[in-house]
């Protein structure tokens, strides 16, 4: 018969939580049962799938948990396993009858419903320590007796009773129901079925009964990836809506006095949780069991907003980099003395140097240089307005290799057999390369340059007149005690980049130079590589022919014809290559006019040594004299030889020249340029033959061009009628003033310009133009002009387009200014974007260019074409 005052054991026995109870007032302890002899705990069953039970559905009524579902609930520790027929009854969870009491009177805790009994989390743990064996379903150990309750007595053994016997199991579910405990003691109200027993719910207890707590909330949650989660057993009072956090359940090691489970020992009485990983927290309904193997991906670290911190930082330092390094830069920057002498230091010690640069003679002529040199070789090359040479250092000796060009400027009577070879001739090459190396750059550089109190000695800020930019790199202009000016870098490691007025130079003049660092290798594999035709170097110079003549001939030929002969004589020089000699006959002694020519080609003659040579003449000049009544009269036989190694084997244009009224004895005499030098006969052949200039002005033209170094410059020019000369004008007029003039025709040439004409040009109407250069294709006349100095720049402009416009120009034509600057003045030292702001700081308007077209400014740096418009500031 059922108690009426004792919970029913098929319906609040198994509702009630594993939790402390409420103790009744006035409840007394009951005594702890005794164990069952021959009681043995029945082998543990395996844990149900978590699948067999839909995630969601109710439990049934009456009915106890599944076993996952009652040890994630709280199942005793130490009681028997639900499903064993030979599990006595055990106290009911919450009779506080049954519980044994403390020392001081007050209820002692009992195993099955003390707050350390085991949570899902320490299921979980116990899990962890059961052996594969058991995982599969091997009798579990003996019970192990619990630890004690906590306090200062120990806990009541925790022994099924004689009598129990197990409890059948709830009606349609097939479980089996938690044993039904001992009765409760007469009087302990117990909560009617249905009432609110949780103090949350609002519920009042009855007076005097005990109020059991909180059911923890389902530890079932979402499904997770290895399934749907286990149903939650019946709680009291309203249910935990899902997702929604419940109670926290501490796990029994956790509190003070809990119970410990001996390592690799399993929880008695809890149920094996399903394979695989937990993740989450006991009773969080996030809770997840993921299936062996699987490795979890823990969530990403939120991360905090910590960037307005990052950014005010930030910006602090950006304001103390702004002003404080600057100001520490000028408190702790070195003098320019200090930066100078560690730019020569780091140029003594460099591996190797490239030096570019300009040098300007004191005639005013500029060759552009290019040498990279270490302290024993150099190469590189020079170059000159009409051709360029390349440069070789070795064991102290200077070579050079200049083009065709560069030897008709420098010798045109070297032209034809220096041009592409190897000479230690260095005539033309404005600078000693020896020295440029960086030891006595750094040497001449540091001439009296001390820091020291004398200011003489200290290098000076150079002025404004200099940029501050080289090349694009910043750089600070100091003057030195010596006279030079030094570009040392801006910033450190100071470095030296450019040199104005340098050492080296052959016959004065100014050198200015930029200067670079190479690295060792890059220089060895270039210098050997101009080393590499050194094999050819210093070709033989050819000889030079010496023909005595006989004068004063009396009768010694008939009418048609007449034959003398000359002893001719070379010196040392090459005999190899071979020629002819022109013989001429004169009424006069002064060889003025001419009666007959002839052709004698040369004998083969070993150096120092004579040979005789015989001319015979036929032309009708000499018939007609010796008809003309003056047979038995005086005539005069002149032998002129052209120097076959020099001047080449050209004896049709040399017969046009000397029968074209000049004089034989000027052109006979020893040493003359025209017998000596190819491209000379050429071009005063030309212009006899084609221009239809006499042999005295053809001649005079020729040396006049030859002497003002631009030979070079002109002669293919005019053997190709691109420029053309006045031949009344031009001999008197060109000189070394005019050789820019030469310059910018070539350089119009080379940019497509096919007729142009130097001093004067006659157009179709007749009108003279009178200019430095005509460009007749272009409709241009250009008057050139050079900045001197940075003082000069506004005044030597101004006077160039003074001179333009004093010119007449035809209708259509436009005047043009071609200013050269020299390295004296600042304009030398900008690039091309920078003349206009030069032009502009000089203090140049364009009223100063008005009839001005265009003015065309050339620097060290480059070649600027402006329109006085662009000088509007």
């Amino acid at each position: 018969m059922t108690d009426p005052e004792r919970p029913h054991p098929d319906t609040d026995a198994v509702d009630q939580p594993a939790h402390d109870p409420i103790p009744a007032p006035n409840a007394s302890p009951a005594p702890a049962p005794s164990p069952a002899p021959n009681a043995s705990p029945a082998p543990a069953p395996s844990p149900a799938p978590a699948s067999s039970v839909a995630p969601d559905a109710p439990p049934a009524p009456h009915a106890a948990p599944a076993p996952d579902a009652r040890a994630a609930a709280g199942a005793s520790v130490g009681s028997p396993a639900p499903d064993d027929p030979a599990a006595p009854d055990t106290p009911a969870a919450g009779d506080a009858s049954a519980a044994p009491a403390e020392a001081d009177g007050s209820p002692a805790l009992d195993a099955a419903t003390a707050p350390d009994a085991v949570s899902a989390a320490d299921a979980a743990s116990a899990a962890d320590a059961v052996s594969a064996a058991d995982a599969a379903g091997a009798p579990d150990a003996p019970a192990v007796p619990d630890a004690p309750a906590g306090g200062d007595a120990p806990a009541a053994a925790k022994t099924p009773a004689a009598d129990a016997s197990p409890t059948p199991p709830a009606p349609g579910t097939g479980a089996p129901s938690v044993p039904a405990g001992p009765p409760a003691p007469p009087g302990a109200p117990v909560p009617p079925p249905g009432a609110p027993v949780s103090p949350s719910d609002g519920a009042v207890p009855p007076s005097g009964g005990a109020v059991p707590p909180a059911a923890p909330a389902s530890l079932a949650g979402p499904a997770g990836p290895a399934g749907p989660a286990a149903p939650a057993g019946p709680t009291y009072g309203p249910p935990v809506p899902a997702g929604a956090a419940g109670p926290f359940v501490p796990s029994a090691s956790a509190l003070p006095g809990g119970p410990e489970t001996p390592a690799g020992m399993p929880v008695p009485g809890a149920t094996e949780p399903p394979p695989g990983i937990m993740i989450g927290l006991p009773g969080d309904p996030q809770t997840a069991t993921l299936p062996p193997g699987y490795l979890p991906v823990p969530p990403a670290p939120r991360r905090r907003r910590r960037w307005p911190w990052v950014a005010g930082a930030v910006a602090l330092l950006l304001v103390l980099g702004a002003v404080g390094v600057p100001l520490y830069q000028r408190l702790t920057r070195a003098t320019p003395t200090e930066q100078v002498q560690a730019a020569l230091l780091a140029l003594r010690h460099a591996p190797a140097i490239r030096l570019t640069g300009e040098s300007i003679t004191p005639e005013g002529a500029t060759q552009r240089l290019a040498l990279s040199l270490d302290g024993k070789r150099a190469y590189g090359k020079a170059q000159d307005a009409a051709g360029s040479a390349d440069v070789l250092v070795q064991h102290g000796i200077t070579y050079l290799r200049g083009d065709r060009s560069w030897w008709r400027t420098v010798d045109s009577t070297t032209a034809l057999y220096l041009a592409d070879h190897w000479s230690t001739q260095t005539s033309g090459l404005s600078v000693d390369p020896t020295k440029l190396t960086p030891a006595a750059l750094a040497k001449y550089l540091g001439k009296g340059l001390r820091a020291i109190a004398d200011p003489e000695t200290h290098a000076v800020p150079a002025g404004a007149r200099y940029p501050q930019t080289l090349g694009g790199t910043a750089v600070s202009p100091y003057r030195l005690p010596n006279g030079s000016v030094v570009f040392v870098t801006a910033d450190t490691p100071y470095r030296l980049v450019g040199i104005d007025r340098g050492p080296g130079m052959v016959d004065g003049g100014y050198l200015d130079l930029t200067v670079a660092t190479l690295t060792k290798g890059a220089f060895g594999k270039a210098a050997n590589k101009y080393a590499g035709g050194l094999g050819d170097a210093d070709p033989k110079e050819p000889a030079h022919y010496d023909a005595s003549y006989h004068n004063d001939k009396v009768g010694e030929c008939d009418p048609y014809s007449c034959t003398l002969s000359a002893l001719v004589t070379a010196d040392s020089g090459s005999t190899g290559k071979t020629g002819h000699a022109i013989g001429v006959f004169t009424s006069d002694e002064n060889g003025k006019h001419i009666i007959g020519t002839c052709v004698a080609k040369l004998p083969s003659i070993k150096p120092g040594h004579s040979g005789r040579t015989s001319c015979t003449t036929t032309s009708s000049a000499w018939t007609r004299w010796v008809m003309g009544a003056h047979n038995g009269s005086h005539y005069w036989f002149w032998l002129v030889v052209f120097d076959p190694g020099l001047a080449g084997d050209h004896p049709t244009q040399a017969v046009t020249l000397l029968t074209s009224g000049i004089s034989v004895e000027n052109m006979y005499s020893d040493g003359s340029p025209l017998t000596q030098s190819e491209d000379l006969l050429g071009m005063a052949d030309h212009l006899i033959a084609v221009g239809g200039w006499k042999g005295s002005a053809a001649v005079s033209a020729a040396m006049s061009i030859s002497d003002a170094g631009a030979l070079g410059v002109l002669q293919p020019l005019v053997m190709a009628d691109r420029v053309a000369l006045d031949p009344d004008t031009f001999p008197d007029w060109f000189g070394t003033a005019q050789l820019p003039a030469a310059i910018a025709a070539k350089e119009r040439a080379a940019a497509g310009s096919r007729k142009l004409a130097l001093g004067s040009w006659t157009d179709p109407d007749g009108t003279i133009v009178k200019a430095d250069l005509i460009d007749v294709s272009a409709k241009a006349t250009v008057t050139t002009g050079q900045v001197a100095t940075t003082s000069r720049t506004r005044t030597d402009i101004e006077h160039a387009a003074d001179r333009a416009r004093k010119g007449a120009v035809p209708d259509g034509f436009g005047r043009q200014l071609r200013i050269t600057a020299s390295p004296r003045s600042a304009l030398y030292w900008s690039s091309a974007k920078d003349v206009a702001a030069g032009l502009r700081a000089a203090g140049l308007t364009p009223a100063m260019l008005h009839g001005i077209r265009r003015i065309r400014v050339v620097t060290g740096f480059g070649t600027a074409t402006l329109t006085p418009n662009q000088l509007h500031k």
